[in-house]
């Protein structure tokens, strides 16, 4: 049997595991090993629910163990430490792994522009445990002022109570919106706390949400200010210091929290390990998902730059996109050892949803837009289709 290496097992590395197994169940063509740093997929989308005590940890993490039960892959819980292209080697902190295909799924890894002070003074929101950091960080907040309030002088929007949010793009805007109802939790249990709380949204353009067209940024940022939320567009964060913020225009904003959502870039090893990058590191695919490079070695998910053939334009990095990357390259292998020959991959969109608070959303699909709680439930429902998905056991032999 043919070798094929998966680095990464999150919306693009695991659903190519499961599909490709599946597939092949009646007749094992290829040894697939799926190689992540932790032993869970993270439901990413949801990161921010937990740094805003929507949801519990548990919620958006699921063991690989159980995402591969029943399915003929080997899963090695190990850090990447290179990649060997020509050699055909990847070499890990349990090993060295040859391949005869390589997928690289590794997804993305905060990017702080290089901005001064961001990566010491920032919490970042990109993993879990940025999450859990940022949330226990907006809990002791309001625990110390409430202990303080009794010896000390407060102010509206105090900056012991101000929580600053860096980057209104979905990770940001989605964050400030449910910051509001978080901070709204911590109210009832120190109510003296109400008059000098804030949240400050910062983005450096013109409108939130500049992923999308701009009617939606320019409602989300009405529905956020009518929730509160300080929003200072046309503000690039020239430099961070402990609890202050400092903006392009001379200005700063002092906080107790401060969290950076203004970008990510493809992890540093792919270029380390020689391959060719974009200025975000990403890796430019064919039509094929594979790398321009080499052709037994593929890219899909936040690390690969994959153009959209109608339009010219890159394909954003989100998850539902990553993971119908995964479908397709299980069905092309499939093909491969079938020698039957396959379709470049096409672009499919389910649509986009945007939280703006626990029972809210902005829902984009086509020609649809929904919005409040419509919004809302159509978003747990992608949610709910993505853990389902991923949930789903592997086909009885000899059933229909």
């Amino acid at each position: 049997m043919k070798k094929l290496l998966i680095l990464g097992a999150g919306y693009g590395g695991l659903p190519l595991a499961q599909s490709l197994a599946d597939l092949q169940r009646s007749h094992a063509q290829w040894e697939i090993t799926l190689i992540d740093q932790r032993d869970y997929h993270l439901i990413q989308v949801r990161v921010h629910e937990v740094a805003a005590n929507s949801i519990p940890a548990d919620k958006v993490k699921i063991p690989i163990s159980e995402l591969i039960e029943g399915r003929n892959v080997t899963f090695v819980q190990a850090l990447v430490l290179n990649i060997d292209p020509v050699g055909k080697k990847v070499t890990t902190s349990k090993g060295t792994f040859d391949f005869d295909r390589l997928v690289l799924a590794l997804g993305s890894v905060t990017s702080f522009n290089g901005i001064p002070g961001m990566c010491e003074y920032a919490i970042p929101m990109k993993y879990l445990e940025d999450a859990i950091t940022f949330r226990s960080s907006v809990i002791t907040a309001f625990r110390e002022s409430d202990a303080l309030l009794k010896t000390e002088k407060f102010v509206k929007n105090d900056p012991r109570l101000t929580f600053v949010i860096i980057g209104a793009g979905l990770t940001g805007t989605e964050l400030a919106a449910e910051m509001v109802d978080f901070c709204e939790d911590l109210l009832m249990r120190y109510p003296a706390l109400r008059p000098y709380y804030r949240i400050v949204l910062i983005h450096r353009s013109d409108y939130l949400l500049t992923q999308l067209p701009r009617i939606n940024g320019e409602y989300a940022k009405k529905e956020l200010r009518q929730k509160g939320v300080a929003i200072l567009t046309n503000s690039p964060v020239t430099k961070v210091e402990p609890g202050k913020v400092i903006l392009q225009n001379g200005k700063n904003v002092r906080g107790a929290v401060i969290c950076w959502s203004g970008g990510v870039e493809g992890p540093a090893l792919l270029k380390e390990s020689g391959f060719d990058t974009t200025k975000d590191l990403r890796i430019p695919t064919n039509p094929y998902l594979c790398t321009e490079q080499f052709p037994y070695i593929y890219a899909i998910g936040d690390l690969a730059f994959i153009k959209n053939p109608s339009t010219g334009k890159p394909i954003p990095q989100l998850g539902q996109f990553a993971e119908r990357q995964g479908h397709y390259l299980a069905e092309c292998f499939k093909a491969e050892m079938d020698e039957v020959s396959f379709e470049p991959y096409k672009l499919i969109s389910l649509g986009i949803s945007i939280s703006l608070g626990r029972h809210e959303a902005v829902t984009l699909s086509g020609p649809v837009r929904l919005t409040g709680l419509p919004g809302r439930i159509a978003k747990d429902m992608s949610y709910s289709k993505h853990e389902f998905e991923i949930r789903s056991k592997p086909p009885v032999l000899g059933t229909r």
